[in-house]
């Protein structure tokens, strides 16, 4: 029997109601799947029957004879860190076609690999689990004490939704904390690649200390003189009280386009 390894973050899910749910949440019916860190197969029994062709990182070698009954002419496994991979075998492999990531993420390694999902633009949809805490801040709106440059980001990015909350119970063995399966679906916003850039760069300063205001971030961030601030913020409805947490997306935009003029 395979032994949990505690230096990868494996935590097992067996409750088969819950992997059948996370699959129909995904959406992958006839579509090209990627799964990263398959572990002893739960979620992959039911990704290979689905979808058009299937690929799967996997950072463990030793489960190697586990996973090899799901390989076929359409469902391959690569035992490599997914972080550190050349994926030109992923780009041929699924020829160019749209991808959608699914996978039980390891805590230690969540937010880099959503990272990468948002750089690879064949990849349109994830759907993954992760730590509560972190899906509590990926889904936050303005003023709630969650929302950050991360909710923030990723929801310039993505539609955001939590499709369902998993007791650490359900795992084995337990984890320390519960998870969530959020559903990320990337969205055209139809804005140049040095505006996004710009709104990345603003969304991490403003949001840098977040018991100081805007202005005061925005002035440490940039050394800009305050008054000059002050003309970007009026011009976006703001004041010298305005603090990034009660900023929507959408004002979060228009404030890098003003800041981009000025």
């Amino acid at each position: 029997m395979h032994q949990a390894k505690k230096k990868y973050g494996q935590n097992f899910l067996r409750d088969t109601n819950l992997l059948k749910k996370i699959v129909n949440q995904a959406q992958i019916k006839d579509k090209n799947v990627l799964e990263i860190g398959p572990g002893l197969g739960a979620l992959t029994q039911f990704l290979v029957h689905d979808s058009k062709k299937y690929l799967a990182y996997e950072i463990d070698t030793s489960l190697m004879d586990t996973l090899k009954p799901f390989e076929s002419d359409t469902s391959r496994f690569i035992f490599e860190d997914f972080m550190e991979t050349d994926l030109s075998f992923m780009e041929n492999y699924f020829k160019g076609e749209d991808i959608h990531l699914v996978g039980n993420l390891p805590y230690y390694i969540t937010t880099p690999i959503i990272f990468k999902f948002l750089e690879i633009k064949a990849l349109k949809t994830a759907t993954i689990m992760v730590q509560k805490e972190v899906g509590d801040r990926m889904v936050s709106k303005q003023n709630v004490k969650s929302y950050n440059a991360f909710s923030a980001i990723l929801q310039y990015f993505t539609k955001v939704t939590l499709e369902v909350s998993v007791n650490r119970k359900m795992f084995h063995p337990v984890p320390n904390v519960d998870s969530s399966v959020i559903r990320l679906e990337k969205i055209d916003r139809n804005l140049d690649e040095e505006l996004e850039k710009k709104f990345i760069e603003l969304t991490k300063i403003v949001f840098q200390h977040k018991r100081k205001t805007v202005l005061n971030n925005l002035s440490t961030g940039y050394l800009v003189d305050k008054s000059e601030i002050m003309k970007v913020l009026h011009q976006n409805g703001m004041d010298e009280f305005t603090r990034a947490e009660s900023l929507t997306i959408e004002q979060l935009i228009e404030l890098t386009k003003t800041w981009m003029r000025k």
